[in-house]
């Protein structure tokens, strides 16, 4: 018996510089489910440049959820195979003149609840919907004149459904023709560049002002005391 293909769907939390998008994932009805099936769903995205994800907070994130493994990688050279991570989250956005290589690749197996009728029960039960979130960043962006930016995510997204442990490879996996969410992302503002540039080193400047004071204040405090200890020995010995 032959799976049916991977009912997903998206959703996204409200705009802001830290968004989260929420995958809806539809179990098949329990009579198209094989009797010997442990039913989990293998999902991989492919994510836009200007959005990155913390290996860390997807520790966190995914302990305890229905997510029973996930990998985070990259593409590799001319965008074939995948190599360890680094997630560099200083980096800018490069989108405009990023090709296949170096795309981000989330890659998560979710277990499905097993709710087949017990007994004699002859009904069939619908499958629950299986939630999981997925916390996402967002790049350093160009300025733009309106402040905001629209990105639309994932760049791809491909899965189905498995009964074993057996995972397939991302070219084995089908696309999916889910609808992308769209996520505006805060830029700067051309028309607020020569204000930055003003600004910007006027504060470091009053920022290293600012310790020099203070290492020199602290320099004459530990001489004054130093001073007022001799002078109290002095006296002492004087006694």
């Amino acid at each position: 018996m032959s799976l049916p293909p991977l009912d997903l769907t998206l959703s996204q939390s409200s705009p802001s510089f830290h968004p989260t998008v929420t995958l809806h994932l539809n179990p098949p009805s329990s009579s198209l489910i094989p009797p010997t099936c442990n039913l989990k769903a293998h999902v991989s995205i492919i994510l836009p440049d200007e959005l990155f994800l913390d290996p860390d907070e997807l520790a966190d994130k995914f302990a305890g959820s229905a997510i029973s493994s996930y990998t985070l990688s990259q593409t590799g050279e001319q965008g074939k195979g995948k190599g360890r991570v680094k997630v560099d989250i200083e980096r800018p956005s490069f989108n405009y003149i990023q090709d296949e290589e170096g795309w981000i690749v989330l890659d998560i197996l979710v277990d499905v609840p097993n709710q087949r009728p017990i007994g004699r029960i002859e009904e069939v039960g619908v499958q629950k919907e299986v939630k999981v979130e997925i916390p996402l960043h967002g790049r350093y962006l160009v300025p733009f004149e309106h402040g905001e930016r629209a990105v639309l995510f994932p760049r791809e997204i491909r899965g189905g459904w498995i009964c074993n442990t057996n995972t397939l490879s991302e070219s084995q996996l089908p696309v999916i023709r889910s609808s992308p969410v769209q996520i505006t992302l805060p830029t700067g503002r051309h028309s607020h560049q020569p204000f930055v540039e003003v600004v910007t080193p006027l504060v470091i400047w009053l920022g290293w002002g600012w310790l020099v004071y203070k290492i020199f204040r602290l320099r004459s405090r530990v001489a004054q005391r130093k001073s007022t200890s001799s002078v109290d020995v002095s006296e002492k010995k004087d006694i």
